[in-house]
């Protein structure tokens, strides 16, 4: 009878791969051990810890000092707002920035004193600058809708510097609808109409002299060169009352002088024709790029910066 020795087999060890593993991990591990060390976490983490020589400073100096780094005498106003002022005589070198410089050379007496205001925390953020001459004038820095700042004219409500264009009816002006009439399609490629309440007085757009005048199609008419290669033409004025017009060819001109009047109706209209550098310009586009604030946003901010 044969004798089962089955119970005393040996069971056949199956090598067993467990030991693998632990290696791929450490590999693993290793390689996101070296991204996040080449991330930057490491001295993120090390940043955030309150370890000696990691404390935030600001490297911005104090008001007083930056305003005395520029020889200025530093004012605090309202513990938010604060005030360097300079007398300023011959020398402009040490104002900080060109627009002071510019502010400065429109000195009229041998000295004058202008005021740079800006927020405590930003020397360099003006927010308005106010010269003090013969007269005072104020120009605020004002952000524009695309976030970019313009330097306005506080009186005038004009971009500065620049040109400033007023209205050559005055309070006279009439809105103009969309549909004016205009006689042809020449004119209308080459004028602006303003309609206005009649025998209103009409002035030019800005300072200049008197280039020609006389009667054409239109009724009488005046070009006058204001320089900076603008040039303008108003065309159908009436000059029942020539004795209170008093100009000839080089005559000077300014935003006062009577070039004539609209004709005696209920409502009337001129003709105006601007031209920069030779090209016809709109009369509303003109009077928009030194114009760029409206009233309402000038009077807003003065109120904000307490003015």
């Amino acid at each position: 009878m044969p004798v089962e020795f089955s119970e005393y087999r040996c069971k056949r060890k199956y090598k067993s791969g467990s030991h693998k593993f632990p290696l791929l991990r450490l590999i693993l591990l290793g390689l996101a051990l070296l991204i996040v060390y080449h991330l930057g976490f490491f001295s993120m983490v090390v940043d955030m810890l309150p370890l000696p020589g990691t404390e935030v400073t600001s490297d911005k100096p104090s008001w007083k000092v930056a305003c005395e780094k520029y020889s200025g005498t530093a004012f605090e106003l309202d513990g938010r707002l604060g005030q360097c002022s300079w007398f300023v005589r011959d020398s402009m070198g040490t104002l900080p920035n060109s627009f002071l410089r510019y502010v400065a050379s429109l000195r009229k007496g041998p000295v004058s004193t202008i005021h740079w205001v800006a927020p405590v925390e930003d020397f360099s953020k003006a927010v308005f600058v106010l010269h003090e001459d013969s007269v005072s004038s104020v120009y605020l820095h004002i952000p524009m809708a695309d976030s970019s700042m313009v330097w306005i004219d506080a009186s005038s409500g004009c971009r500065f510097p620049g040109l400033c264009p007023e209205q050559p009816l005055g309070w006279s002006s009439l809105s103009i609808s969309e549909d004016f009439d205009f006689s042809g399609q020449e004119a209308l490629l080459a004028m602006d109409k303003l309609r206005g309440v009649g025998e209103a007085p009409v002035r030019p757009i800005l300072a200049g002299k008197v280039l020609s005048e006389g009667k054409d199609s239109l009724g009488y008419y005046v070009e006058i060169d204001h320089g900076y290669n603008v040039v303008s033409r108003m065309s159908g004025l009436f000059r029942y009352d020539k004795d209170s017009v008093s100009f000839t060819l080089g005559s000077k001109v300014d935003l006062h002088t009577l070039v004539g009047r609209i004709a005696p109706k209920d409502s009337s209209a001129i003709y105006l024709t601007i031209r920069r550098n030779g090209h016809f310009v709109r009369w509303n586009e003109f009077f928009a790029e030194s114009h760029p604030i409206d009233s309402v946003k000038i009077s807003k901010f003065k109120e904000q910066i307490g003015l």
